[in-house]
């Protein structure tokens, strides 16, 4: 059994009455997301701060208050590299579902990871330096954009706008394209920040929609590069809104005596092993050691294409029944708005005054942090995995959590101009 100590207890006492308590009454004009600022802390670059412990290690991406599923860009998958993004960083190599957030020991999660292309179909991520083709993509970064619930950025390799939002079982991504015969979405299911899911399945089951899952073990890296012992399944019922008429599979034969960590999964030998898979358009539905999906299309300038995925770590009618449930009939508007409205309603039960402009950023950009974990582990019916194995899933929340609130706590006690709080 995990051992959790007193302080970790303290810290959890404290946000968990916080988030208990009832919310003070606020004027119309207070929107506490307007001072949320997402890229704050988003870099592993030890260059960049000097250090090597210390960094932010957070992610700009979309998710809601305490949420299952976070729809973020990833800009790496090996290295110390925790929530798979970094502000140095000039290519995006796709789009990933889960996200740690403020942790360090090479990282985890970072799985489905979907990425809109154009032209030649690439089954690699590639490398930022081009040395080695794939389908990542430079990006605008002054076109990068992002507040609690909704991020958005220019793909300029591809000339595509990507728009992401979430609910707390869903996300769900926006791409407007241009006038291209060969469009398409494409989605690595072995990707994994730190490593790769050493087995996959997926299935399409209409014209629309696909399901399936991602099995990752300590065998494939993640959590401290295999040694966090990190074991879960993440699975996904996804439901596009342009018909799949051209799709297909790519499957790579991984030799069972390869080492599949952080190191191995980047390296010349695995990267070429995985572009050389074949392409498969004859199936239905496929499992494997390396799979990915793509579905293509024309699109004529500005045509928006949507992808709504829901996520659970039960099973696959948990992934299906939390979309259903959450996310199935909005659009991305609503769906972006109600994300927003859930973080005022969550940022609101701490009020401040006094203080500059930049100082109420970093409170509530610090407040906007405590509650991405502890995070729902739970479907919509209320099922998880009854047992938890590894103490990874528990002490990884609980140092968040720790961290991220004495950090508010010394945010709040430095400020050189007094700040009223009121809970």
């Amino acid at each position: 059994m995990c051992k959790i100590t007193t302080k970790l207890l303290v810290a959890c006492t404290f946000l968990g009455m916080m988030s208990c308590s009832s919310v003070n009454k606020v004027n119309a004009d207070f929107t506490p997301t307007d001072y949320v600022n997402p890229f704050i802390g988003a870099s592993t670059s030890v260059g960049a701060a000097g250090v090597y412990h210390g960094l932010g290690k957070t992610f700009p991406g979309a998710t809601t208050p305490y949420g299952m599923v976070q729809v973020s860009p990833n800009t790496i998958t090996g290295g110390d590299n925790g929530s798979g993004y970094s502000d140095e960083h000039k290519t995006i190599e796709g789009f990933a579902f889960t996200q740690m957030s403020g942790v360090g020991w090479f990282g985890d999660l970072g799985n489905f990871l979907v990425m809109p292309t154009t032209g030649e179909l690439h089954k690699i991520a590639g490398k930022e330096d081009n040395s080695i083709q794939g389908y990542r993509s430079a990006y605008d970064k002054a076109t990068e954009f992002a507040k609690a619930g909704y991020y958005s950025v220019e793909l300029t390799d591809y000339n595509i706008k990507v728009e992401s939002s979430a609910t707390p079982h869903c996300g769900i991504l926006r791409f407007t394209f241009p006038s291209n015969e060969q469009s398409r979405i494409q989605v690595d299911l072995a990707r994994r920040v730190g490593g790769t899911s050493t087995s996959q399945y997926i299935k399409v089951i209409d014209d629309y929609t696909i399901q399936g899952w991602m099995k990752c073990t300590p065998d494939g890296g993640g959590w401290g590069n295999g040694e966090g012992k990190a074991d879960y399944t993440v699975y996904f019922y996804a439901q596009f809104n342009k018909p799949l008429n051209n799709y297909g599979f790519w499957s790579a034969d991984i030799p069972d005596d390869w080492v599949r960590k952080r190191d191995e999964v980047v390296s010349v030998p695995y990267l070429t092993r995985v572009s050389e898979s074949p392409v498969i358009r004859d199936k239905k539905e496929l499992e494997g050691k390396h799979l990915g999906f793509f579905t293509e299309f024309p699109t004529k300038e500005g045509d928006d294409v949507e992808l709504k995925v829901g996520i659970s770590f039960v099973d696959m009618e948990g992934a299906a029944n939390n979309f259903k449930q959450e996310i199935a009939s909005k659009s991305f508007e609503q769906v972006r708005q109600e994300a927003n409205a859930l973080w005022n309603r969550e940022l609101s039960r701490i009020r401040i005054s006094g203080g500059t402009e930049d100082e109420k950023i970093v409170f509530y950009t610090s407040l906007y942090h405590t509650m991405i974990d502890p995070r729902i582990y739970t479907d919509v019916d209320g099922r998880y995995v009854g047992e938890i194995r590894k103490c990874m899933r528990v002490t990884v929340n609980l140092l968040s959590v720790l961290y991220l609130a004495v950090g508010m706590y010394s945010v709040v006690s430095s400020l050189y101009r007094p700040l009223s709080i009121r809970v």
